[in-house]
């Protein structure tokens, strides 16, 4: 439903392109001293990578690439909407985009103005679990960059306008989506799924919890989470090892602090088919979305969940598409798919159909999944899933920004860099008895919390699932 990351969801398979095509066996073993060596991964090879932790815990990832002069920083900060209270929901939110908007030496014009005048400007991205914060530029411009860049992650001012101003686009922007259809239908889903987990609220928060929160609790949150122990940083481009040693003398000056463990609520156990309507009048359409808990991203069975969803619903031939868009002419699109994260995600199928044929749409839905997790996908869907995770492989890694991103997020997880080489290796090895296997293990074809959102002109269609019935203006 919100789906912060995308990036965190997707195959984690990241190289480039322009890294391995047509480079001489010279260029091959031209590899900067202390960098691991460009591996295999399929038929393309990762860039040239070093790992760097400096003394106040901050992780740097130096990924070199001198096919552009130019030169990107990423920090993955861990934290999210799961290192906020409930009732400061947003804190999280307002707290990273407050960060380009002052510093103690340079107001928010002055920051904006130098990222100008280098042709650039910076991407600021908090989400469920992790926050992170992009920026490019020429190299000629890497020091004013990396000056700029630092400024606004050590030194926030997070001034009283400011805040007030944030807070009021934030809160206008959470107000606006009820006027969105689909946003709005994934939103109910997330509440409904996950009652007060923190993946049950918008990443940018709650309209009661930005209005609560005060400056006092910015600062805290900025000094509690924001420090160079709880993050790791991505350089990537055409950069020397003069400029290392000065990106780590300026990123060293940012101090640490103990970091404290979040506690969550957990997210409530689904036992039986449980749905919600959602009604408004006036709407033309109906959204329908159906979800259950789904897996971490660290589960060993993230890659056969992936292929064996390509054949449900993940891909334009997946069994709903054939059945619910291609046989029955209920809806345009229909998808299906895992959400894995830091904590256990979702599982979503999400849909639209006319207001008269909303309750015949939510049938045949969960009647192609009880079939396929009762009898899985046969040889020939497993094969061409297969190929189409493995055909997809090119298109996921065909920048050094690309690489050095999934790097970040492999570290975040824990998990291997080695799953970028052995990826397709192990998507080949999936046998069609074992990915239908762990849709079996991991998904219940009764168990599911639906939402659906259309007119109120829907609710008799609905009778026979006893459904919750929430009207709204």
């Amino acid at each position: 439903m919100n789906k912060l990351i995308q990036h965190l969801t997707l195959p984690v398979v990241c190289v480039a392109l322009a890294s391995c095509a047509g480079k001489s066996s010279k260029q091959e073993h031209s590899v900067p001293a202390g960098y691991t060596a460009g591996k295999s991964a399929g038929t393309f090879k990762l860039m040239p990578y070093k790992e760097v932790v400096l003394e106040n815990g901050l992780k740097i990832i130096y990924v070199r690439d001198n096919s552009l002069p130019r030169i990107s920083l990423t920090t993955l900060i861990k934290t999210g909407n799961m290192q906020e209270p409930k009732d400061l929901a947003g804190l999280n939110a307002i707290t990273a985009y407050l960060l380009e908007q002052g510093t103690q030496s340079r107001d928010a014009m002055k920051i904006a103005d130098e990222f100008g005048q280098m042709g650039t400007a910076v991407d600021v991205n908090p989400g469920y679990d992790t926050t992170t914060v992009y920026a490019d530029a020429l190299i000629n411009d890497a020091s004013a960059l990396l000056q700029v860049y630092s400024d606004i992650l050590m030194n926030p001012s997070f001034k009283d306008g400011e805040i007030n101003r944030m807070r009021s686009q934030l809160v206008a922007s959470l107000k606006k989506k009820i006027d969105n259809p689909s946003a709005f239908a994934d939103e109910q889903m997330d509440q409904f799924l996950y009652g007060e987990h923190p993946y049950g609220r918008d990443s940018n928060g709650t309209l009661t919890g930005l209005q609560t929160l005060r400056k006092q609790d910015i600062i805290r949150h900025y000094l509690t989470y924001f420090r160079p122990n709880n993050a790791t940083m991505a350089v990537v481009g055409k950069f020397d090892a003069a400029f290392e040693k000065e990106f780590q003398d300026t990123m060293g000056k940012w101090t640490k602090r103990t970091i404290p463990e979040a506690e969550v609520a957990k997210a409530p156990a689904i036992e039986s088919l449980q749905v919600k309507l959602v009604v408004k009048k006036g709407l033309q359409q109906t959204q329908i979305r159906v979800s259950q808990l789904g897996i971490a991203r660290t589960d060993k069975d993230f890659i056969p969940l992936r292929m064996v969803n390509e054949s449900l619903g993940g891909s334009f031939g997946s069994r709903l598409n054939q059945k619910v868009r291609d046989d029955l002419g209920l809806t345009y699109s229909i998808y299906s798919g895992f959400d894995a994260r830091k904590d256990r995600g979702s599982f979503d199928i999400s849909t639209f159909t006319k207001n008269e044929t909303a309750a015949k749409a939510l049938d045949e839905t969960l009647k192609v999944v009880k079939d396929f997790v009762e009898n899985g996908a046969t040889e020939q869907e497993a094969a061409a899933a297969r190929n189409q995770l493995v055909g997809q492989f090119p298109r996921a890694i065909e920048t050094s920004d690309r690489l050095a991103y999934n790097l970040l997020v492999l570290d975040y997880y824990g998990i291997s860099y080695d799953y970028l080489t052995d990826y397709v290796s192990n998507v080949k090895k999936i046998k069609q008895k074992d990915a239908n296997a762990t849709i079996k293990k991991h998904l219940s074809p009764v168990n599911f919390k639906v939402v659906v959102y259309g007119n109120d002109s829907i609710i008799s269609q609905f009778k026979d699932y006893k459904p919750e019935i929430v009207r709204v203006r």
